[in-house]
């Protein structure tokens, strides 16, 4: 009865097959054969007392054939023969210790999947599976191996999905998950020993992962048909600029019909643009249009950083010329008198009279000293005193120099300094600046004749 069954089933299938090739793409059914192993496993939620049942995945053989019957270019329906080995190992645990059996269930499997195409690298499938029972083996803890088909149910119904990974290709990998809907025991037979499946579980049910490859034989992608009509060139423009890859010099770039897709150059790299670029040779700033800072006075210092852009200075002056504060052709640096017209033959200090030097050597001659100590000044000195101390305080920049000789030099050289001081101290403490005033005593070092001659008081005026 069994055998009857399974023969009706193929041959139902490939009627079927043949049927709807008749009414679909005849040359797009494809077919071949299946290899590969399941991993599989028995699901039971019975509680046995005194009994622990420990259940583990075991590997089995499967193989046969498939068809793949297309609705489109998406949607297919594959349904398959195989031989497909099923079952578990388990653990009995007892009062007498624990010992490992193993479950073999052979089936002539028939899923008939949908198979549903996400491109070329990978399908899914999901359907129905009806499970043929063909053989029954248990492997007791000694290795003792007896059949016990009449201890199951001959047919089981499934569900299955899974994915196809290449599933055009001559050769595709399929992994699919099974899930047995139907109890497996047959529970009328009487099992040969108590810890055999059969003696203490009343639910039982199939499930499993498979594995397959699948070699197709024939058929397969249906092939393209020429066609006559000239196939239109799709244009593209990848930068979105406007211009057609196929003329654009620069297809990755946004740019101008002018420069042939191309942006606008900047050949100095200053960062304006060539057509904006009154320099573009030379790099610029944008705020001179592309020209670098101008020098208007061609001093070396660009017109930012120039306070006097239209004249040729200085950076110590920030671009301006040395100054000449008293306006008398001499700048400030080379001036000794900068807050004084003068001349440059003094060094831009003012030319002393040549009057008014005679008059300070006039007064220079009327200075003496009194002669209990010969360094003291006489009062008869002060008048004298009091006019140059006068033409000090009047010109701020003007100096004067004293210089003090006596007759002999070693002896007199420290009085001659005395008298210099003197001198120096009276026209400060009228009023004189005192760096301005150079006392020197010079003994006799300098004689301009013989004897007394030789003592003298010269004050020189200059700046």
């Amino acid at each position: 009865m069994k055998r009857k069954t399974i023969l009706l089933l193929a041959v139902s299938i490939a009627i079927a097959a043949t049927a709807f090739s008749q009414t679909t793409q005849l040359n797009r059914i494809s077919g071949g054969i299946v290899a590969g192993a399941n991993y599989s496993y028995l699901n039971t939620n019975d509680e046995i007392t005194g009994i622990s049942y420990d259940w583990k995945w075991k590997f089995g053989p499967a193989g046969g054939i498939y068809f793949n019957i297309p609705f489109g270019n998406t949607v297919s329906l594959q349904p398959n023969l195989l031989y497909s080995q099923m079952g578990a190992k388990y653990y009995v645990t007892d009062n007498t210790g624990t010992l490992k059996w193993t479950q073999n269930l052979g089936y002539l499997s028939v899923p008939v999947p949908l198979k549903i195409n996400a491109g070329n690298s990978v399908a899914f499938l999901i359907g129905p599976q009806i499970d043929f029972l063909v053989g029954a083996k248990v492997k007791d803890a000694n290795d003792n191996t007896t059949k016990n088909e009449g201890d199951f149910d001959q047919v089981d119904f499934a569900g299955t999905g899974g994915i196809q990974i290449m599933p055009n290709a001559p050769v595709s990998l399929t992994v699919r998950y099974m899930h047995g809907f139907k109890n497996l025991m047959h529970n009328n037979s009487t099992p040969s020993n108590p810890n055999e499946i059969s003696s203490n579980v009343t639910n039982l049910h199939n499930s499993g992962v498979q594995a397959t490859l699948n070699f197709r034989l024939f058929g397969g992608k249906q092939k393209t048909i020429a066609v006559t009509t000239p196939e239109v060139p799709v244009l593209l423009d990848t930068d979105g600029d406007g211009i057609n890859d196929n003329v654009d010099k620069c297809p990755n770039t946004p740019g101008v019909a002018k420069y042939d897709g191309c942006p606008v150059p900047d050949s100095d790299n200053d960062g304006v643009n060539d057509d904006e670029d009154k320099c573009p040779t030379v790099a610029g700033s944008a705020k001179y249009s592309g020209c670098p800072v101008p020098d208007s006075d061609n001093d070396g210092i660009n017109d930012d950083s120039d306070k006097c852009p239209s004249v040729p200075g200085v950076e110590r002056y920030q671009g301006c010329p040395v100054p000449d504060s008293d306006n008398d052709g001499i700048n400030d640096e080379e001036d000794n008198c900068p807050s004084v017209a003068g001349t440059a033959a003094n060094h831009g200090c003012p030319q002393i009279d040549a009057s008014t030097q005679s008059k300070v050597d006039m007064m220079a001659k009327g200075i003496a000293w009194t002669p209990s100590s010969g360094y003291k000044l006489a009062t008869t000195s002060n008048k004298a005193l009091d006019q140059i101390a006068n033409m000090l305080k009047a010109d701020s920049s003007l100096k004067a120099t004293i210089s003090v000789h006596t007759t002999t030099a070693d002896k007199d050289k420290s009085l001659s300094q005395n008298r210099a001081d003197a001198i120096k101290a009276y026209l400060v403490s009228q009023g004189a600046n005192e760096s301005h005033v150079e006392a020197t005593g010079y003994g006799g070092e300098q004689p301009i004749s013989t004897g007394s001659k030789n003592q003298r008081t010269e004050i020189k005026l200059h700046y």
